[in-house]
C-alpha cells in the first residue's frame, strides 16, 4: 500500500481501508504500508501507531524522498518477496477491499495454476462512501466498467486485448499477482499511468489472467475535487504523459512477447497501429482531442513507413 498524506482526509480514508483488510474472511495476510515521505510528522507518527497496534499484521516503511506510487509498490513487492510471500495484492490507501477479496484471490490461484494475474471489478464511491452514479464518472472510468460488463479480458496474452480492444483494464486496488511475476516486471518510476505500464508487461511476461467479478473493490473518487491526485499534481500535461507511458508499456510488452515467442515479428506493426488508434479513442473520449490527433498522426506515419 503506497501512502502519502496530502489532505486532512488522508487519515480517515486510511483507517477505513485498513479496517476493510482487518475484516477479511481469510486472515492469513500481512500489510506493508510504504509512506512516500508524507510532509506532516503527525501523519507519519499515526502510521507508526497503527503498526504498533497490529505488530503481527502491519509494517510501515517510510521513505525519505517522495518518489511516487510505482516506486512505493516496488518497495512493497521486494519486501513481500524477501519474506516468502507467494502472492501480492495491491491496495491503495483510500479504497475499500471486499471482505472476501483475499479468500477468492487465494482460491483462484490455487485452483488455476496457470493463472498468475487476477483482477476484479469495482464500484465508485465518493468522499463520504456513497455510490457515485455511473453517469457522473469520467469517460475513462466508464470505459473500464463497460469492458467488465461486455467481455472482461481473461486468458493468455491478455496485454493484446488490453491494448487494442478495451483500453485500460482495471484499477490497482483490484489486482493481485504472483510475487515472482510482480518482481520480474516492476512498476516504472513515473507519476502517470504507471499501473497500466506494469499490467501490459506483467501480462506479456506471465501465463494467464483471470477475472473475479464477485469481489468488487470500492474505488474512492472524491466529488469535491477535480480529477485524481496524479492529475492534480501533474496538471495540464497529465494526458500527454499518460499517452507516452501507456505507449512505452505496450511497446515493451511487444518486446517481451517476441522474446518469449508468444507473437511473431510479422504481427508487430499491426499491433502497434491498433494500439495507437485505440489509445487515440480513449483520449478523444476524455476530451483530449489534441493528444488524440498527435497519436493518430504517429499511427499514420508508422503505417505509411
Amino acid at each position: 500500500m503506497p501512502h502519502y498524506a496530502d489532505s486532512p482526509r488522508a487519515a480517515e480514508y486510511l483507517d477505513l481501508t485498513v479496517q476493510s483488510l482487518l475484516s477479511q474472511t481469510d486472515q492469513d495476510w500481512q500489510l506493508v504500508i510504504v509512506d512516500d515521505a508524507s510532509p506532516d510528522a503527525q501523519d507519519r507518527e499515526r502510521l507508526q501507531v497503527l503498526s504498533r497496534s497490529h505488530p503481527e499484521r502491519i509494517t510501515v516503511l517510510q521513505q525519505e524522498v517522495n518518489r511516487g506510487q510505482g516506486f512505493c509498490r516496488n518497495v512493497g513487492i521486494r519486501w513481500a518477496r524477501e519474506r516468502g510471500s507467494d502472492i501480492v495484492l495491491f491496495q491503495d490507501a483510500d479504497d475499500i477491499a471486499h471482505p472476501r477479496r483475499l479468500e477468492v484471490t487465494r482460491r483462484t490461484f490455487a485452483e488455476r495454476p496457470e493463472v498468475d494475474f487476477v483482477y476484479s471489478t469495482f464500484t465508485v464511491i465518493d468522499q463520504h462512501g456513497g455510490t457515485v452514479p455511473e453517469g457522473r464518472l469520467t469517460p475513462s472510468l466508464r470505459e473500464i466498467l463497460e469492458s467488465h460488463r461486455n467481455g472482461p479480458v481473461e486468458g493468455p496474452n491478455a496485454w493484446i486485448p488490453m491494448g487494442v480492444e478495451t483500453g485500460y483494464t482495471t484499477l490497482t486496488s483490484t489486482v493481485a499477482v504472483r510475487s515472482a511475476l510482480a518482481a520480474a516486471h516492476l512498476f516504472p518510476h513515473v507519476r502517470a499511468s504507471e499501473d497500466a505500464h506494469a499490467w501490459f508487461r506483467m501480462t506479456a511476461g506471465g501465463n494467464s489472467l483471470a477475472y473475479m467479478p464477485s469481489v468488487p473493490c470500492l474505488y474512492r473518487v472524491p466529488q469535491d475535487v477535480s480529477g485524481s491526485s496524479d492529475r492534480s499534481r501533474i496538471g495540464s500535461d497529465y494526458y500527454r504523459l499518460k499517452a507516452e507511458v501507456d505507449t512505452d508499456g505496450f511497446f515493451e510488452a511487444i518486446s517481451i512477447a517476441l522474446e518469449r515467442q508468444t507473437i511473431r515479428f510479422s504481427e508487430v506493426q499491426g499491433l502497434k497501429d491498433a494500439f495507437l488508434r485505440r489509445l487515440a479513442l480513449t483520449m478523444d473520449r476524455e476530451g483530449q482531442r489534441a493528444v488524440a490527433r498527435q497519436i493518430l498522426g504517429t499511427a499514420d506515419h508508422a503505417s505509411v513507413r
